[in-house]
This record gives C-alpha cells, structure tokens and sequence, in this order.
C-alpha cells in the first residue's frame, strides 16, 4: 500500500501491532491504515489501544479486511475505526479515501488550533487547559510517572503597561512567550497562557527537582532577554514562578497540585520577585533565583 500512496503523503510500515502502538505515540501519524489481521494483536485491540491514549486518540484508523461479513464490520466501527477498504485492495478506491480523510483531518487540525490557541502569543490558551489536563492527569496515572505544574507570572506587568502602552505591553507578552517556549526542550512540555501576565506550563513525567530546574532556566532565559522596565528594581522585566507536582499514587487530586503551584508563585512574589518557589519532595516550600 505505502507504493500506492507514494504521490498521496509519506508512508511508514511497521509490523506489528505492538510496533504499531510504540510508532504512533512517537510520532503521532495524521491517518492509519490497520490491517485486522496481525500477528500479535488483532486490529481491533490496537485501535482500542490507541483511543484510550490521549496522544494517539485523535489519529483516525482506517482498517483494511477481507471480510465484508456484516460482524467484522461492527467490530471495526466498535473499535473506534472511521472507515474500511476491503481486499484485494483498490487503488483507486484506496487513494480517494486516503486523500479524503487526510483532508478532513487537516481541517481539524486547523479548526483545533483556532480554538486551543491564543491569538496574541501562539501558545496554547485555558480552554485548551480545561479540556487537556483531565487526558493528560490520566495518562499519568495510567503510567505512574510525576507530573509538574508550572506557573509564571511577569513583575510589575500592569505598570509596564500604565508606562509604556498596552501596544508595547502586547508585544512584551509575546516576546516573554517565545522566551518560554523556547526553554522547553522537550516536545511533550505544554506552554499555556492562561490570562493576562499569567503562563502555566504542563510537564509530564516530571519531578520536583526537574521543575525547578525548568524554573531556574526560564527566568534566567528572561532576565537574557533584557527587556527594559523603568519601573522594576533591575531595571528590566523579570517573571516569578511557582511549581508544584502531582504523583499518581498519593491522595491530592490535580487542584491541589494546582493551587500548591500558585501558592508558591505568591511565595516567590513575597521573596522580590524574580524569584521562584516549588514544593520539595517533602512537602516543604523552597524558594529560589535564576
């Protein structure tokens, strides 16, 4: 099939269902093509798989089958398929169907990024916030593995703006974004503006002592910029952050991970800003500089 579509998209095979599964989180392909019929796992399974993976569950599974019984088509549709081509393949058939999908995934992809993203700084916005965290809370608990919270906030924003204008203001927020984009160094790492000078950042898999370390990067990162403040006692703009991490095993729940964050970014606040604070591994509040 992948020298039929050759004209159509890339194509990567793989050759199992387990290679399968480890491929797409990975890479996170925009369509699937799934034979039902493997050696280690039927199809069926891994599209259920790959739907209960909150970063595999957007792709849209294609199988291909050479039943066309009435019962393997429900359990392709049950599985979470969105479509079938039936063998022996055709091309023609195969290749419209291919392109068709493709283009309705581009759509959503697009109508996501418009509803996800805010429009001033590219980064994700709280709607995106609301409806990811719960996925992303989840996978955690599913694997086991830490997840870090992240709040940041810029000093003395509104006097910024009292000082130099809310155009200028505007254009520090996206310069303050790209600085923290830019300090992620991992693409599972999540950059969320959450209203006004306010940024949140998702890290999974994720501890206390790496937190920090994203924490001491990114002010430092902004101090680098040299954005200048009148009005902030350095004479540049700075930002103060609070981290928190959540750990599936233990009681809190992810506000209480969310609210400890906060109540650290005010912690680094009351430190002169410019600062940071996080929740240790013993429940205790540090508080730190870039």
């Amino acid at each position: 099939m992948s020298t039929l579509l050759e004209n159509v998209a890339r194509c990567d095979s793989v050759a199992s269902a387990e290679e399968a599964l480890e491929f797409c989180s990975r890479t996170l392909p925009d369509l699937i093509l799934m034979d039902v019929f493997m050696p280690d796992m039927d199809g069926h399974e891994a599209c259920r798989q790959l739907a209960n993976n909150p970063k595999t569950q957007h792709i849209p599974v294609v199988f291909v089958t050479a039943s066309v019984s009435d019962e393997e088509q429900e359990k392709c549709w049950n599985a979470g398929g969105v479509d079938f081509v039936q063998k022996p393949v055709n091309a023609t058939t195969l290749i419209n169907r291919v392109k068709s999908h493709l283009a309705h995934k581009l759509k959503t992809d697009l109508l996501e990024q418009l509803i996800y993203t805010d429009r001033l700084t590219g980064c994700f916005n709280r709607h995106y916030l609301e409806e990811s965290l719960p996925d992303i809370v989840r996978e955690a608990d599913r694997t086991g593995t830490p997840l870090s919270i992240a709040i940041f906030d810029i000093d003395l924003f509104k006097q910024y703006n009292d000082k130099y204008g809310h155009i200028e203001g505007d254009t520090c927020l996206w310069k303050i974004a790209k600085a923290l984009k830019g300090s992620l160094l991992r693409p599972m790492d999540r950059l969320v503006r959450v209203g006004g000078e306010e940024f949140l950042i998702i890290l999974p898999g994720t501890h206390e002592e790496g937190a920090q370390t994203v924490c001491e990067r990114i002010l430092q990162t902004v101090s680098t910029e040299h954005i200048a403040h009148a009005l902030s006692p350095s004479g540049f703009l700075t930002v103060s952050a609070g981290a928190a991490t959540y750990h599936p095993n233990s009681a809190d729940m992810i506000d209480e991970t969310m609210l400890a964050a906060d109540k650290c970014l005010y912690l680094a606040k009351e430190n002169g800003r410019n600062s940071y604070a996080f929740v240790g591994p013993d429940g205790e509040s540090r508080v730190g500089a870039g």
